[in-house]
């Protein structure tokens, strides 16, 4: 298998005319670095051969001392030689002392960062005595935030603040607003990433907090905007949603996500490998790859969180029509900033700097004449010069 070995950063260096900035500043590095390695190889050298002149003359100072021994028949001769070994293998042992005496810094500082972080209590603890897995039907699921408040650390301002809302079974529940409104911190809260500071976070009328959190998140798909593709292979990135998964299922899965053509059209087909990140593919292609992943996870409570985010209007709409069919018969709680189909949502809710600010149908906060017919309009405008 042939890898390619990149460095992150060069287009935009190179862009920004600082190809040359940074090729020098990794020379003077690279020099220093040099320096270092040059001193410390002096250093084991000297180590090296202040080790093996000690041993000589502790060797050579032995058979001075014990050879007059052996002639008066003071000790018997054949002790002259394991005495001699003797010398060689204590040295042998003490030896590698001097070398664990240099990394010894370098390994109480690793060890005090590695405990530092086993010693943490994680802030998102399992359930004593957790409650059973809900039977997986999709049209039995409901998700409903109480009064929810939260703040990534306790010295900041809330992220999210007095948040309620339920989307009930079946149902498709918007929530929009600008970059930085806390949309993404309500995914995070849903999965148990955080727990809220106040309020409550329900599951078919049950606190999150009750169930065991491989339970909670195996009954979550989750499509996001920034979707994570492992440097392995398009089956091998499928079946992280579900390993025991049928070559029909995953055939299904790909055909719903309109992935099928594509897929044909790649020299080794499920079997090519995509890359760090998914850099061989695609910005829609990654997007539907997810779609995929969450069709095949076949959970019965989706998340779609920026799904078709920096996406083009083409490659969108695309988009637009997999999704559609992957909300269908879903509970499905929708993150989005572009204001795209939101007539085919049950409500919307508008967020801004955590809290909810509006809520309704489309045409309800369009008549409203507030946030929402604002941003309605901001980004008919904008696409009206594009």
């Amino acid at each position: 298998m042939n890898y390619k070995m990149s460095t992150q950063g060069v287009p935009d260096l190179l862009a920004y005319g600082q190809a040359d900035t940074q090729l020098r500043s990794v020379a003077t590095l690279e020099k220093k670095l040099d320096q270092i390695q040059q001193r410390m190889a002096v250093i084991a050298g000297l180590q090296q051969a202040l080790n093996d002149l000690l041993m000589n003359l502790a060797l050579w100072s032995l058979l001075i001392l014990a050879i007059p021994l052996v002639v008066a028949k003071a000790i018997a001769g054949v002790y002259l030689a394991f005495l001699a070994l003797v010398i060689l293998a204590s040295f042998e042992a003490v030896q590698p002392l001097a070398e664990a005496f240099q990394k010894l810094g370098h390994s109480v500082a690793a060890g005090e960062r590695l405990f530092k972080v086993t010693d943490t209590n994680p802030q998102v603890q399992e359930p004593v005595a957790p409650l059973p897995v809900p039977s997986n039907t999709p049209g039995r699921f409901s998700l409903e935030f109480d009064h929810v408040h939260f703040a990534y650390q306790s010295d900041e301002g809330q992220v999210v603040h007095d948040i309620s809302f339920e989307v009930s079974t079946g149902k498709r529940i918007a929530i929009v607003g600008a970059s930085g409104a806390g949309k993404s911190t309500l995914v995070n809260l849903a999965l148990r990433f955080w727990d809220p500071d106040k309020g409550t976070i329900r599951l078919n009328g049950y606190d999150i907090r009750q169930y065991a959190l491989g339970d909670l998140r195996g009954l979550i798909g989750v499509v996001s905007q920034d979707t994570y593709l492992f440097n392995d292979s398009m089956r091998g990135n499928l079946l992280l949603a579900r390993p025991e998964a049928s070559d029909s299922e995953i055939e299904q899965a790909l055909e719903q996500a309109q992935l099928t053509a594509f897929i044909q059209q790649l020299p080794r087909g499920l079997a090519t490998w995509v890359g760090e990140q998914g850099l061989r593919l695609s910005g829609g292609e990654r997007q539907r790859l997810a779609i995929a992943r969450a069709l095949l996870k076949d959970a019965p409570l989706l998340v779609l969180d920026e799904a078709t985010a920096n996406l083009d209007p083409m490659t969108e709409h695309t988009l637009l029509d997999a999704l559609d069919m992957l909300m269908q018969g879903r509970t499905t709680l929708v993150i989005t900033h572009r204001l795209v189909r939101m007539e085919r949502m049950d409500e919307i809710l508008v967020l801004d700097e955590g809290s909810i600010r509006e809520r309704g149908t489309h045409e309800q906060l369009l008549r409203s004449g507030g946030l929402y017919q604002q941003m309605v309009q901001l980004q008919e405008g904008i696409l009206s010069l594009t």
